[in-house]
């Protein structure tokens, strides 16, 4: 089931009954807020005719993700995060092939900011230029991160944060959790289902969110020592560690110190989606000046 978009379900129940979706929209709002599960719930109802997450072991025909991870199985060797030219060339080879029972080829590109600016060239002369069969949809926490020109061809389709106890009731229902636990993950997910979830079973993020905490704790003259050992992790992902240091520094009380690095913290997140940082010096700097 999902959580707090049943106006937004029926809207675009209502559009593909009337043969009147659009060919490209932007999905945007905080992270976890369901964008992404929306849109593959989405090219479910247009292919098998329900609105939700396909089954587990089930595969659709018209649909396609690509995010950072595909970038990633694409080009194993790649540095850092981004998106690049071979994932705007598999989305054209998609798209421009038919459908097979669907009446649209879905193709979502989820952490669209994280596009190279060639990807993005390449991905506005798609959009000029659809074919009659295709649905793009583009997700993004940020989209200034995204060409004017590619914004301008989109509808724009904004997911705010759900209310707490909305989280927590689905929580319990859906995912079956106890009613205590329920509450304190919707309590700590900041309006946003999916990072509730993700509180409880991602060791990946668990992970990060422990290293935020001891970096935070960890006096100057140690910190360039811990800065180092972060780094050197073979799973190491930038922008994932920013943002559980973001989500780590939400939860503290407010003071000057606090403050100043929060505001550090929300501008090193929106450049490091936009461009190519050291991550070293980036955080270090976090802390310049204390």
């Amino acid at each position: 089931m999902i959580i707090g978009r049943q106006k937004n379900i029926e809207d675009f129940k209502k559009l593909a009954a009337a043969d009147a979706l659009g060919h490209a929209y932007l999905f945007y709002g905080p992270a976890m807020t369901g964008k992404r599960t929306f849109a593959t719930a989405l090219a479910h109802f247009l292919e098998k005719g329900i609105f939700e997450l396909p089954a587990e072991n089930e595969v659709l025909q018209d649909g396609k993700i690509i995010d950072l991870a595909f970038a990633k199985q694409m080009d194993p060797e790649k540095k850092g995060d981004s998106i690049g030219i071979d994932a705007a060339r598999e989305i054209k080879n998609f798209l421009w092939q038919k459908p097979n029972t669907s009446p649209r080829r879905t193709l979502i590109l989820d952490e669209a900011e994280f596009l190279t600016a060639e990807a993005q060239n390449a991905l506005l002369k798609i959009t000029e230029e659809p074919p009659a069969s295709s649905l793009i949809i583009l997700i993004a926490s940020d989209p200034e991160g995204l060409l004017a020109t590619i914004l301008s061809r989109v509808e724009k389709i904004y997911f705010g944060l759900i209310p707490e106890k909305e989280i927590t009731a689905w929580l319990v229902r859906e995912k079956k959790f106890s009613p205590v636990d329920a509450e304190v993950f919707a309590k700590r997910s900041f309006g946003k289902p999916g990072f509730a979830v993700r509180l409880a079973t991602d060791g990946d993020l668990q992970k990060n969110i422990a290293l935020a905490e001891k970096l935070l704790k960890t006096q100057p003259a140690g910190r360039r020592d811990l800065v180092k050992e972060i780094l050197e992790q073979d799973d190491f992902s930038f922008h994932r560690f920013i943002d559980a240091l973001i989500f780590v520094l939400a939860g503290k009380k407010e003071s000057k110190t606090r403050n100043i690095l929060w505001h550090r913290m929300l501008v090193l997140a929106d450049r490091e989606a936009n461009f190519s940082l050291n991550p070293r010096l980036q955080i270090e700097n976090l802390f310049t000046g204390e």
